[in-house]
């Protein structure tokens, strides 16, 4: 039987190595086919190019994490961590990389170094389509928040206690 990669291979997680701003225009792509998957109108997503769009000063200024599928980004997070708390601000996994554990890794990844730095949770300003994989990760819903696309419509706002994810 033939296989393109070795069976340990797949039970390891991933590796997750940090974004560099070469890789601003694949994670742009990767964050907007993303977010098309759940069948947004052609006029929404328009409305959503500039907020994901990833931009230089996110890869300088916020902490990163990018996980590769056959030599190309299969999927990232950006997350800021300020004095008072750390925020999810963008994740996102290709279409064509969902269900390999990929986001997974990347919130445990994100996870693990707000805990480094001494923060107790992580919040998320969740697409209403990604709610039940965070809540899957063990996150809360602590409220609502307005979205920056279309500021009457509300998103759910989570928290996502620090902890091991398993």
């Amino acid at each position: 039987m033939a296989h393109d990669r070795n069976i340990f291979e797949m039970l390891s997680p991933p590796k997750i190595r940090p974004a560099a701003e070469k890789d601003c225009p694949a994670m742009t792509e990767v964050a907007l086919t993303s977010k098309a998957f759940w069948g947004y109108s052609d006029d929404f997503m328009k409305g959503c190019e500039a907020a994901l769009t990833v931009k230089p000063w996110m890869i300088e200024d916020w902490q990163s994490g990018v996980v590769e599928d056959d030599g190309s980004i299969a999927g990232f997070y950006l997350a800021s961590f300020d004095l008072e708390e750390a925020e999810l601000q963008l994740l996102y996994v290709s279409p064509l990389a969902m269900g390999k554990g990929y986001g997974r890794a990347l919130i445990r990844d994100a996870s693990e170094k707000a805990v480094r730095l001494g923060y107790k949770h992580l919040r998320i300003e969740a697409d209403p389509n990604a709610t039940g994989f965070y809540r899957k990760m063990g996150a809360r819903q602590i409220g609502w928040c307005r979205s920056e696309v279309e500021v009457s419509r509300e998103l759910p706002l989570l928290n996502l206690p620090l902890r091991p994810i398993k």
